[in-house]
């Protein structure tokens, strides 16, 4: 039996998820040998990279637009449709490729200004991708709904045709690179290991083309995403569903049970005792479910086999997720909700053996050339890593590593100096609060009276502390809230980095089954067939806006806000990001204390001053300036109504699902095109302000001649050059421009897009400009 095990689309590209590695070590382990690891979320993004393939998707862009165009008017849908694709402009090839070649680069990659040219870039590239799927959206290799569908619906989640179009690039990689891939083609099993719900839809959509192509062969699904799923489906049964794209579905920890499928030769009989496995008789319908979930036996499992596709990845050097442990030693955080466990807020506490852990590093390292290990645990204990860090230290293994870790007070200087000399380069710990009520509610086992020490010794051992927290805990008041932005404040000389998130009530946490004890009452959310957050309100609260949810795709993303506490630094998989490869990187080679000083948006300078030093600056567009027959201002307006909207469900509650979308859309009036002519905009973010020709084509000519406002207006009568620069200032205060003066001339704005269509000299600019 041939098994490809393939982790898919959207995820981080820097660095290859291990579960893959897990699954096929135990296959070998067990004598399984013709067993293949495929990332297909990395091939596509390189696909997604070449050069035909960048300019076939602008092509098609471009058709789109004009179709549009073409039109009389735009209904809602069509605005939301066209206005992702006209905010985003080509990028050439050149500046792309350069890009990618950046990132690999070991020395391009360390200098800051570049690789932050390098991920906007990147991002506004794979932006332009999410915005050839709607209806959804594509934000740091994540695929987000923008309340356009739910994943958290079946409806939505078994839609073909809307899987289809939101993972149209997706389909366009299945078949004009898979389909003719020799080892996809010979496999007789396909296992798909979905890890994160924002892979879901591109998993299900891989599972019904393999299907479709090659209907007698076997599809496995499993992964944290497909367990977290059915762990909070309200109707357990619905798992059949599945059953039309798949053979069987594996939850909770799969090593013992891709063993025994492959032992059966990949036969899946429906009722099959194979360990956490879901099967389904589709002549008697009826769905057979596991009895109990096993965990497994850690030290029992094979060595993780890495054997990844190296090259493809966007880092300057390789790095692996390597997990020496299972479960969390403490396991009793009352808003914790991770695993099948059912007893305890995640699963039990299991380490591997130290030898086996030095023996699986150092193979990981000899095979893959990896120099960084990013410990994907729970947590661990500190007497783990005491024994870990003199093991790995003794063996030589030249590893650079990260852990999150509980903020124990055991870890004395002498500890975190160990680490540090083992190769650990950053923490992160889950603060949550810096007030010792929340804390003792959420029994997190930790005193704010010496978390400050706890911070102290990593940071003088020369570790970088990534702090993690969280507001908005049931019952805690705006001044314990506040404790913990001081305590913040009180130690910024012992942290490097943080997120400050809002709390997010999951299905089966402790303060879901008590909720009396946390003083909240939950509230069933309409529309919702996987209760994963669960919307709830305070009972002894009567104000208006008292119930919280979040109604949102990612409703992880938010601890990764910086809380107005933190630097702002790029989110994962970039440099700055909690646990990230590229954080790693930096702070091996600049120290702790690198986006500290160096955040990815700078403190506001000061701006020009006199009317010389106005004309000696450059002009740098942190937006988009473009044409368009619509107003634009009318469609942003359409599109603000529609959050608000998205704002009222959240309050109902109701899950926003793709019917709930549409009948919305229909409400909304058309946006008419204009009159006989293209009206000129400029966007930065959510502002969006009309420009008069002579502006556009101003603006347009600075930033394709990258000279001073004094050059550019050289030409001009005094009269008008007054009035262009008043108007020019003015538009700098409101944030849609940047001037810059010599001084700061080096740094140019992050993410400005040029335009098209310029005028050939500032002799050519007309006349009468409105102001």
């Amino acid at each position: 039996m041939k098994l490809v095990l393939a982790h898919p689309p959207l995820d981080d590209p820097t660095i290859p998820y291990h579960s893959t590695a897990y699954l096929a070590g135990h296959l070998v382990k067990c004598g399984f040998e013709a067993v293949s690891i495929r990332d297909t979320n990395v091939e596509l993004v390189n696909w997604c990279l070449e050069k035909d393939v960048t300019e076939s998707f602008y092509a098609e862009a471009e058709r789109r637009l004009q179709h549009f165009e073409g039109k009389d008017g735009l209904g809602f849908v069509e605005q939301e449709e066209y206005f992702g694709l006209w905010s985003n402009q080509t990028i050439g090839f050149d500046e792309l490729a350069r890009s990618v070649k950046r990132m690999r680069d070991p020395e391009a990659f360390l200098d800051f200004e570049d690789y932050k040219e390098s991920v906007s870039v990147l991002l506004r590239y794979f932006g332009f991708l999410g915005s050839l799927s709607y209806p959804c959206e594509i934000a740091h290799f994540r695929q987000s709904t923008r309340g356009r569908y739910s994943p958290y619906h079946l409806r939505d989640l078994f839609d073909a045709d809307l899987g289809a179009r939101i993972c149209q690039v997706f389909g366009r990689f299945l078949d004009e690179r898979l389909a003719a891939d020799r080892e996809i083609g010979e496999t007789d099993c396909l296992g798909i290991s979905i890890v994160y719900d924002h892979q879901l839809f591109h998993a299900l959509h891989m599972a019904r083309w393999f299907k479709s192509r090659w209907p007698e062969k076997k599809v496995l699904l499993g992964g944290t995403a497909i367990s977290q799923l059915y762990k909070y489906l309200k109707d357990p049964l619905q798992m059949k569903r599945f059953f039309t794209l798949c053979d069987g579905i594996v939850v909770g920890e799969g090593e013992t049970a891709i063993c025994q499928i492959a032992d059966a030769g990949g036969e899946i009989p429906p009722g099959s005792k194979v360990q956490n496995l879901i099967t389904y008789d589709a002549g008697r319908d009826r769905l057979y479910l596991p009895q109990h979930i096993h965990y497994e036996d850690v030290p029992a499992l094979g060595r993780p086999l890495f054997r990844y596709p190296w090259d493809l990845y966007l880092s300057p050097a390789r790095g692996i997720n390597y997990s020496p442990t299972r479960g969390c030693y403490w396991n009793k955080c009352t808003f914790c909700d991770y695993g099948l466990n059912t007893a305890k807020p995640t699963s039990p506490w299991r380490e591997r053996r130290i030898d086996q852990v030095v023996d699986d590093l150092r193979h990981a390292s000899e095979e893959s050339q990896a120099k960084y290990v990013y410990f994907a645990v729970d947590v661990m204990s500190p007497a783990y890593l005491d024994r870990l860090s003199d093991a790995i230290h003794d063996a030589c293994l030249d590893l650079h590593w990260c852990a999150e870790l509980r903020m124990e007070r055991v870890f004395s200087t002498e500890r975190c100096e160990k680490m540090a000399q083992s190769g650990c380069v950053c923490v992160s710990f889950g603060m949550e609060s810096g007030n010792q009520r929340i804390l003792d509610l959420i029994d997190k086992g930790t005193k704010v009276a010496y978390m400050g020490e706890t911070m102290k010794n990593f940071s003088d051992a020369g570790i970088a502390v990534q702090l993690m927290s969280f507001s908005d805990f049931p019952t805690e008041t705006q001044a314990e809230k506040a404790e913990s932005h001081q305590f913040v404040k009180d130690h910024e000389a012992y942290w490097s980095a943080g997120g400050m998130g809002t709390f997010l009530l999951t299905g089966t946490a402790i303060v879901a089954k008590e909720p009396a004890r946390f003083g909240i009452r939950l509230i069933e959310t309409r529309e919702m067939d996987i209760v994963r957050a669960i919307t709830y309100e305070m009972i002894d609260q009567d104000a208006e806006d008292n119930r919280k949810a979040m109604l949102t795709e990612d409703r992880d993303a938010s601890f990764e806000s910086d809380g107005g506490v933190f630097p702002v630094v790029f989110n994962r998989p970039w440099a700055g990001g909690t646990d990230t490869l590229h954080t790693m990187i930096y702070y091996r080679t600049y120290g702790k204390r690198f986006f500290r000083e160096n955040p990815v948006v700078n403190p506001a300078s000061r701006g020009p001053e006199s009317d010389d030093e106005l004309l000696a600056c450059r002009l740098f567009l942190p937006g988009l300036v473009r044409e368009s027959p619509f107003d634009i201002r009318q469609i942003v307006g359409n599109r603000q109504r529609f959050a608000d909207y998205l704002e009222e469900l959240s309050h109902v509650p109701q899950e926003p699902t793709l019917k709930v979308y549409d009948e919305w859309c229909s409400l909304i009036a058309p946006v008419p095109k204009g009159a006989g002519k293209l009206g000129a905009w400029i966007r930065v973010e959510q502002k969006c302000v009309p420009l008069d020709r002579l502006v556009y084509r101003l603006l347009s000519l600075g930033m394709a001649r990258n000279c001073s406002l004094s050059e550019l207006l050289g030409g001009l009568q005094e009269e008008l050059r007054v009035r262009l620069l008043g108007y020019l200032r003015e538009l700098s205060e409101h944030g849609l421009i940047e001037l810059k003066p010599p001084r700061l001339q080096g740094n140019a704005a992050l993410g400005w897009i040029p335009s098209a269509g310029l005028a050939n000299s500032s002799a050519s600019l007309e006349r009468g400009v409105t102001m």
